[in-house]
């Protein structure tokens, strides 16, 4: 087996750049693309992309591994090339480039990875590992979870599930340690695209390839290929594309005893939610988190369960979403509790350090020492004081409206009115946005929307229940209580709330609210513990 480098490079018709808050996202719309011989002095230069806006050309190097009989022009493209051949055509010339600026997750309470220090190259070099890790994280949860979806579609014969774009390339898989981390996604937009009224196709689905390497291979048959793979906008023309999630959002909402602004994105209005959230449960959640349940459960003679994927893929993938990149050990409970810890340490120190006293945050910081403790005990009249066990999956963790796009149900509506919204016609079109993914407890996801999606614990109780029935139902494991989750999470919100007041995250995300706004959400926050039975919050 020999393996080859060569150059592709796109040339581009227009890019129009996305807005976003913390990365920065391009729609690549392709004109032309060539596959090109290049010589190994020139390999590390093709991950600069910083000129692509200006130049209209992207380039980049792939590797294929196996050259041997290549040059008949017989043999198929390597995958890489069938998957950008077929998600150009699907996506009428269009690709997604993302390229990553920051690092900072729920898990980790929005701080970059590492702690800062006083010298500047340490925490440019410290920015730049974090940005790594949360791409390589990013790209891992995209992969993982179209895997899982793919799985559940096939096993169940599901005509319609949620798209996950497809990882095209990704500027690091190549154990590339040089310049800021991008990749190329599919492109998945506006599913009346190309179409017209009756939902007919109107696409141009040739595509202008020309290949120049020494390798030769039989294009036309991959763009053959590539024509007969119709994408879910085609096959299921009753489906219409649905914004009424994302557009009706509300800034601010009554949820969980108290009236909580969102400044930024908003919040699914509280008579909409729990429809909202059984549709992410029943479209998302369950469907990728019964792939990874099938594949714990399965031996290593049930092939068909096992993830069609290279074992070493599968394990780097897990490793960058885990609370230990080496052995890819998921996150828990009791992992958060470490992570609460190491927060104390840094508000302590932090207090210490201020100049003027604070008696504010003496007594808060006094509370989450007790608020920590508590959570040690939760589990004490459990076997191991811990949860009962459930195998770890890929969670996506902030299933919000505007990281999703939705499908409405043209016929079911009554006279085909496709602008009146009934929740029960509306699905989950495609999943985006996995910088905030983990390789985690699957009731961390559902905890996540319980108390960032749904309004009061009775929407919250009900889906929980509905969670634990259909696990019970499809693997006989019980989910156990709620209400530890709950309070897991509120000191979890408390924790990167009082790091935002003392700009303690280590050039994470900053807040979008006002430092009197800050301080008005912990005390919202503390008051919801007593009303969970924490009285010592009081």
């Amino acid at each position: 087996m020999h393996a080859k480098t060569l150059v592709t490079t796109l040339d581009l018709s227009s890019v129009e750049e996305l807005p976003s808050a913390q990365q920065k996202i391009y729609v690549l719309s392709v004109a032309h693309m060539s596959i090109n011989d290049v010589t190994a002095d020139r390999i590390e230069t093709l991950h600069d992309i910083n000129n692509f806006q200006t130049s209209k050309r992207l380039s980049f190097p792939i590797t294929i591994n196996n050259t041997n009989d290549v040059n008949d022009g017989n043999c198929p493209p390597p995958i890489i090339l069938n998957r950008l051949i077929d998600a150009l055509r699907s996506g009428n010339h269009k690709l997604i480039l993302r390229k990553w600026k920051q690092g900072a997750r729920w898990w980790n309470l929005n701080m970059n990875h590492a702690d800062t220090s006083s010298s500047s190259t340490t925490n440019d070099n410290s920015n730049i590992n974090n940005t790594l890790s949360m791409a390589k994280a990013e790209v891992a949860g995209y992969r993982l979870a179209k895997l899982a979806m793919s799985h559940h579609s096939q096993q169940h014969k599901r005509k319609i599930c949620a798209h996950v774009p497809d990882v095209l390339y990704f500027s690091h898989d190549e154990n590339n340690t040089e310049g800021a981390p991008w990749a190329l996604f599919s492109y998945f937009g506006d599913c009346t695209e190309g179409l017209d009224e009756d939902g007919n196709e109107e696409r141009n689905i040739d595509i202008n390839i020309e290949n120049n390497s020494t390798l030769k291979w039989d294009l036309k048959n991959a763009i053959s290929v590539a024509k007969t793979s119709q994408s879910s906008s085609l096959q299921h023309n009753h489906l219409v594309e649905c914004k009424h999630y994302p557009s009706t959002m509300t800034k601010i909402r009554h949820e969980f005893g108290f009236d909580e602004p969102h400044p930024r994105h908003g919040r699914v209005p509280i008579d909409e939610c729990s429809d909202y959230a059984h549709m992410i449960l029943r479209d998302v959640v369950l469907p990728v988190q019964f792939s990874f349940f099938e594949w714990s459960s399965s031996s290593s003679s049930s092939s068909s369960l096992q993830p069609s994927v290279n074992d070493m893929e599968w394990k780097h993938s897990l490793c960058a979403l885990a609370v230990d990149s080496q052995t890819s050990k998921s996150f828990q409970y009791q992992d958060m509790i470490a992570v609460y810890r190491h927060a104390q340490q840094r508000l302590s120190a932090a207090k210490k350090n201020a100049t003027v006293g604070d008696e504010r945050m003496d007594a808060l910081l006094q509370m989450m020492y007790e608020c920590v403790s508590a959570l040690e005990h939760e589990w004490d009249g459990h076997d191991g004081r811990h949860p009962p066990p459930l195998p770890a999956v890929i969670c996506h963790m902030d299933l919000q409206p505007q990281n999703l796009t939705f499908w409405h149900d043209r016929h079911g509506n009554d006279n085909g009115n496709i602008n009146v919204h009934v929740s029960k016609h509306c699905s989950v079109a495609s999943v985006v946005d996995f910088e905030e993914a983990a390789y985690a407890d699957p009731r961390f996801e559902v905890l996540l929307i319980c108390r960032k999606v749904l309004a009061n614990l009775e929407q919250a109780e009900g889906l929980w229940k509905s969670y634990s029935s259909s696990v019970k139902l499809q693997t006989t494991w019980d989910v156990g209580p709620i209400e530890p989750w709950l309070r897991l999470e509120t000191v979890h919100s408390l924790f990167t709330l009082l790091l935002q007041a003392n700009n303690l995250l280590g050039g994470g995300r900053n807040p979008w609210e006002t430092k009197p706004d800050l301080w008005g959400k912990i005390d919202r926050e503390r008051r919801r513990l007593v009303r969970m039975g924490w009285s010592f919050c009081g």
